[in-house]
């Protein structure tokens, strides 16, 4: 399937040796979350909901994320789902994904450390349409939109990136979308890097409205939604 969208290149100043660092490959098809951190009780303080284990389900095709409305600190509940293995690094990062189509929902996909570098994949119910690649450093995004050729939230996609010590490279469904050279991130060896799941509600206008749009929970009984199933790690080391 060709992947249509922006690309952006530069001259990659390394090769990277996929020789396999000390981890061990990771798959989780995601039917449970024995691996994972649940949050609970909190979320960023610009989103319109707070994490809750009640948004997070188990199921023999995967998970499924809801936003809900039982959160005691903001206007809707939501989910997030934490891999339990810390310290990771350079690799191959993947998953399926069928997005929300609900305004103002978040189905995200991302690599993160100490809030200092972030390496993001996000589909937001505004436009399903778009894909989002992003990486987060020092404090500044520098988001890139991806034109997909199908709708993302009426099937499973795979999504992923491969980090390298130069360069990441973005793929859809094993097609190359996206690659940066351009953005630096932290060393492994410099910060913990944690792989997080999960799905969100922007409720603040101000804040990226053109992004995601402003939710508000369907009246005609819609439960919103986003589904994951199958993430895998394939680490990588940088010679």
């Amino acid at each position: 399937m060709k992947i249509f969208g922006i690309l952006v290149t530069a001259v990659l100043t390394a090769t990277a040796v996929n020789a396999r660092s000390g981890l061990s490959n990771i798959h989780e098809p995601l039917n449970t979350h024995e691996n994972f951190i649940v949050a609970h009780g909190w979320g960023p303080e610009r989103w319109g909901c707070s994490f809750t284990r009640t948004q997070v389900h188990e199921s023999g095709s995967g998970t499924m994320i809801t936003i809900g409305k039982d959160s005691e600190k903001k206007p809707y509940s939501c989910g997030e789902l934490i891999h339990r293995q810390d310290r990771l690094g350079y690799g191959t990062y993947s998953i399926e994904m069928i997005a929300s189509n609900i305004v103002g929902q978040v189905t995200s996909f991302f690599l993160i450390a100490n809030e200092d570098t972030e390496i993001d994949i996000e589909l937001t119910g505004l436009n399903n349409h778009i894909g989002w690649m992003n990486v987060w450093h020092d404090h500044i995004q520098n988001p890139v939109s991806i034109n997909l050729p199908f709708d993302t939230s009426e099937d499973w996609h795979s999504y992923s990136f491969d980090w390298h010590q130069d360069h990441i490279v973005w793929s859809v469904d094993g097609q190359v979308v996206l690659n940066r050279s351009d953005i630096a991130t932290t060393p492994p060896d410099q910060a913990n890097y944690k792989l997080v799941i999960n799905s969100w509600a922007q409720v603040q206008p101000e804040i990226n409205i053109d992004w995601a749009g402003k939710f508000k929970y369907p009246k005609d009984g819609r439960v919103p939604k986003a589904r994951y199933r199958n993430m895998s790690i394939e680490p990588i080391i940088q010679l």
